[in-house]
């Protein structure tokens, strides 16, 4: 498949461990200082390509950044993402469709249900 554009990669971005769900790059991906020149990285680097940039240890669905999902992510995620509040909803994508709504609130649901 042949993709047009600029900025596109040929590439694996060389994710963790995609079958836990963990989107963090390795250390030698591709993505990792990649992204828009113009932008840094909340570290202070030019921007890495996608929504996490590398040494962003925030797991997906835990949107308060408290290290845990549980219960206050789900509250955070309907009240801030699905509402429309004004905080960060990179978190919340869990399915990886670039769009947060009920479906990822489900899919955290049914995690924090699982543990």
């Amino acid at each position: 498949m042949e993709l047009e554009g600029s900025g596109l990669i040929e590439y694996n971005p060389l994710f963790l461990d995609l079958d836990n769900w963990d989107f963090s790059y390795a250390g030698n991906s591709p993505c990792i200082d990649a992204g828009d020149p113009t932008e840094t990285d909340p570290d202070g680097s030019i921007r890495d390509i996608g929504a996490r940039w590398f040494g962003d240890e925030t797991e997906p669905g835990d949107c308060n950044a408290d290290g845990t999902q549980n219960v206050l992510d789900v509250v955070y995620l309907i009240n801030d993402c699905i509402l429309g509040g004004s905080n960060d909803c990179s978190c919340g994508d869990l399915n990886g469709d670039g769009i947060v709504n009920v479906l990822d609130v489900v899919l955290l649901v049914n995690y924090i249900l699982e543990d």
